[in-house]
């Protein structure tokens, strides 16, 4: 655990005492509480859980927990605002959740702005199973704006056409939907999308919880192949945490739990070299690596 650093980033949430002390009543009831009804509870209580369980294992979900900041908390009233509280607030995946995209902007944007501020004009990004891209367009937005003569490309491959559907109408939002190419395929496929030795930064964010060690070293043997000589490779994976049971009763696919050394093999075994950065958010639900090629 020592080669792990914690983000401390002032916007990122973390629990409070009187949200500690509920979370230590309660997670252990939830843990006991049958899977359906576990489900019908979560399901009436909140209109955010409703939908999250409605579209488990989803980006669509994951817009749910990203979005729930932009309403106050209790414009649906006062019950549905404590069950929202609850669901968003308490139980910690939401929150580091959230706390994941925000890490995930910096470290994108760090590496654009130096990049850019080193002269590169042209800078081309690649996500594997990026899902809407929110944080990617979160980030190029605000870069385009400070750097306009700068163009940067974004190819998303995702299998999902409902979320790549998605992630067009929230880069259009954003004004920068000129800037990305969708790609509807497998992470599988990497090779017959994008050439070799041609991609400044690739992110995989929460693709890697699905696959065993074996399947995240050959993808990112792939994702290795893609990156140019000093590209930079932004991967996460969930970490084992106390809600383990919880995620799984509530019906979310199954993950694969990495620890830090994991991480490392896996980086290692795809033909990095560099040594990885590895990053917990606060809440020490994910890891997200940093890493060199």
């Amino acid at each position: 655990m020592n080669n792990v650093l914690v983000a401390n980033s002032k916007d990122l949430e973390r629990r409070g005492f009187a949200n500690s002390i509920i979370r230590f009543l309660t997670l252990p009831i939830l843990n006991l509480i049958p899977e359906k009804a576990l489900r019908k509870t979560a399901k009436s209580s909140s209109r955010d859980a409703s939908n999250i369980l409605d579209n488990v294992g989803t980006t669509h979900a994951l817009e749910v927990m990203y979005t729930r900041h932009h309403r106050k908390l209790f414009s649906r009233g006062i019950m549905q605002g404590v069950a929202d509280w609850y669901w968003h607030h308490v139980i910690s995946q939401l929150k580091a959740i959230r706390n994941r995209l925000k890490i995930v902007e910096h470290n994108l944007e760090t590496e654009v702005k130096n990049r850019i501020n080193n002269g590169q004009k042209y800078i081309s990004i690649f996500t594997v199973g990026g899902g809407s891209s929110r944080a990617i367009i979160h980030t190029i937005s605000r870069l385009l704006k400070e750097h306009p003569e700068t163009k940067i490309t974004v190819t998303n491959l995702d299998k999902d056409p409902t979320v790549v559907e998605l992630g067009k109408k929230i880069a259009e939002s954003f004004n920068v939907s000129d800037s990305f190419k969708w790609v509807i395929d497998t992470a599988s496929k990497i090779d017959l999308h994008i050439a070799e030795n041609s991609i400044d930064v690739v992110e995989m964010v929460g693709l890697m919880d699905y696959f065993d060690n074996e399947k995240s070293i050959a993808i990112c043997k792939k994702i290795y192949g893609t990156l140019k000589n000093r590209g930079l490779f932004i991967v996460a994976n969930i970490y084992p945490n106390p809600e383990k049971k919880f995620v799984e009763k509530v019906g979310w696919p199954k993950m694969y739990y990495k620890m830090p050394d994991d991480f490392i093999n896996i980086l290692k075994e795809a033909g990095f070299k560099n040594e990885p950065q590895l990053v917990f958010e606060p809440l020490k639900v994910h890891i997200i690596g940093l890493v060199k090629k």
